[in-house]
């Protein structure tokens, strides 16, 4: 039997719905126009995995600007939409490099300008029929910017309120992006706003997930999943932290082409009392913990899991005390999280809960320990979506009722040096110990969408025990 190729899976995401793609992203853009009123542009990455450093090879399988890719399904550099409400001509433009063909024999398909039968590619999958080259953009907005009742262009970048004050992020491209843009607009008309930001409706839109990135995230929560399992069983193989992620990542892009979520944190020992070790190289000594921090995509959607586990396959007591602690402040946030709740609310609970218990369970069995932070070391839950970490980067949605379809991490941890006499066993050691899950938002509670990756100390033992 032949099979057909997936000529265009590279370059755009269906996201699932298949031939009903095109209308669901059409309804997306239809619908920020009808909120925002007004002529916008929104930029992807000017340029792909690989960077602006020659030298520096890094693959992503997804790489979009997630904002342009909410809008398009469009996975490719050099991209820009421009949406019109008021035009009786398109109401959407997408502006795309020329067509290379050159290029295309070293690097693959990419949706171009130049002929007949590439503006019919590009039409027919992204459903986008007003098809431009690039270096007409420029020429093009300031037409459409004349016809304008109200003199504005809308465009995305990141901006949030620190410590009372207004922030915004000036280091990306969507930054750049707009201080070009306010350029241009600033040299056809002086007076007036300019640029203004569309972040809010934006992400007002983007961060309840319908269906189609429910049941993307669960498929992402399955083989994140299944890939630990596998781990747990052939634990008794490895020997360092480098071995680990080899082999968990290997099991997770396996079953999924669209990459990783993130780097994999593999810590071990005192190196868990690192939120972000990186290097993932040193050797396990028997007895320590591992701290895991892994997930795998499955179309635009994200899994962002960790695991705590012990190199031995058996927690020791002290361990299991601990483990158990972060373990109730996590199932107390997955009780109360619900739509209507503020995420700062059930942050507080969470190290509450964890606090509070070291206070009533360990410190009052004689233990002692010196956290590695004051009273709580993070934040126990982000956004989840099109980004791992999705939504404002200044957080500023934390302060604000949580809505159904959002997906949030609910990730408690406990980091510090810990010692305490148990049958009398004196045990002394440096630990970080993180659970992390992921939870969509429902009007009556929640739906955990990590339910089924192993978590329990039982569970986890079972199976580092199988070979």
């Amino acid at each position: 039997m032949k099979v057909k190729k997936k000529k265009y899976s590279g370059i755009f995401r269906d996201g699932g719905a298949g031939k009903l793609a095109k209308r669901r992203y059409r309804e997306r853009r239809k619908k920020l126009m009808q909120r925002e009123d007004k002529l916008m542009v929104v930029t992807g990455v000017p340029y792909g995995p690989e960077g602006e450093t020659f030298w520096s090879y890094v693959y992503s399988a997804t790489y979009q600007e997630p904002s342009l890719m909410y809008l398009t399904g469009i996975n490719q550099p050099n991209v820009i939409l421009l949406l019109d409400p008021h035009s009786k001509e398109s109401d959407e433009i997408l502006f795309v490099d020329e067509k290379d063909f050159i290029y295309e024999f070293w690097n693959g398909v990419r949706f171009g300008v130049g002929d007949e039968k590439s503006l019919k590619e590009v039409r027919s999958v992204t459903g986008i029929q007003d098809v431009r080259d690039i270096r007409d953009l420029k020429n093009v907005l300031k037409e459409r910017f004349s016809k304008q009742k109200k003199k504005q262009v809308g465009t995305f970048w990141m901006e949030g309120i620190t410590n009372g004050k207004k922030k915004e992020h000036k280091t990306d491209h969507n930054w750049k992006f707009k201080t070009k843009v306010s350029r241009w607009v600033h040299s056809w008309n002086s007076s007036g706003q300019g640029v203004v930001n569309i972040m809010k409706n934006h992400f007002d839109l983007r961060l309840p997930l319908d269906k189609y990135d429910v049941a993307n995230t669960q498929k992402a929560n399955d083989i994140t999943g299944d890939a630990f399992k596998t781990t747990l069983r052939n634990f008794h193989q490895f020997s360092n932290e480098c071995q680990v992620q080899g082999f968990l990542e290997g099991q997770m892009q396996m079953h999924s082409p669209y990459g990783l979520s993130f780097h994999s944190i593999v810590a071990s020992g005192e190196n868990a009392m690192i939120l972000h070790h990186m290097k993932n190289d040193d050797d396990f000594a028997n007895g320590e913990l591992v701290l895991l921090d892994f997930g795998v995509r499955w179309m635009t959607m994200h899994a962002d899991i960790s695991r705590t586990i012990p190199v031995s396959g058996r927690f020791n007591p002290m361990q299991k005390m601990l483990y158990e602690i972060v373990l109730k402040g996590q199932l107390a946030v997955e009780k109360k999280a619900k739509a209507g709740v503020k995420l700062v609310e059930i942050n507080d609970l969470c190290w509450e809960s964890i606090n509070s218990d070291l206070e009533k369970v360990f410190r009052a069995a004689g233990g002692k320990c010196n956290l590695r932070y004051k009273d709580r070391p993070h934040g126990v839950s982000h956004l989840i979506g099109e980004q791992e970490h999705d939504g404002d980067i200044y957080r500023n949605y934390g302060k604000e009722p949580m809505q159904p379809g959002w997906l949030i991490s609910n990730e408690p941890g406990l980091y510090g040096e810990f010692k305490i006499k148990l049958n009398g066993k004196t045990y002394d050691e440096k630990i970080g110990i993180r659970l992390e899950d992921n939870l969509l938002i429902t009007k009556t509670g929640c739906r955990n969408m990590s339910r089924k990756i192993l978590k329990s100390v039982a569970e986890i033992e079972r199976w580092m025990r199988k070979k």
